[in-house]
């Protein structure tokens, strides 16, 4: 019998030692899992000035890490033959527009961890 491929392994691991591309679950718990979109380490990784500058001043003790920022939609919902999307509205409340409620299509948190900091990734190789 195989193993499933989607099985997901978690790790805790450094923050420092983060990379691109790495599922990281901001609140363990919650499950509130983003994806790491940019990692620094130092001021040397930074594209912008401001961005340099702000890491210069963590003297090396912090990591700068740019994630994904998508929130979960845990009603239900349904769609109308507009093709809109609606959140089923509690306690006689009226339904809501998934759109007001999904996050931006770029969204984006940007987290400071200390260098030493442990936080969980999944692992899903």
């Amino acid at each position: 019998m195989s193993a499933d491929p989607r099985k997901a392994d978690e790790y805790r691991i450094p923050a420092a030692s983060l990379k691109k591309g790495d599922l990281v679950n901001v609140s363990p718990g919650d499950d509130d899992w983003q994806e790491v979109l940019t990692v620094h380490v130092n001021a040397g990784t930074a594209t912008d000035d401001a961005t340099r500058t702000f890491l210069k001043s963590l003297g090396g003790r912090y990591v700068m890490v740019e994630l994904t920022d998508l929130a979960n939609v845990d009603n239900t919902i349904y769609v109308d033959e507009e093709g809109v999307g609606f959140i089923n509205g509690e306690d006689e409340s009226d339904d809501v527009p998934v759109a007001d409620l999904a996050s931006q299509e770029n969204g984006l948190r940007i987290y400071l961890f200390t260098k030493h900091e442990l936080v969980t990734v999944r692992s899903t190789s």
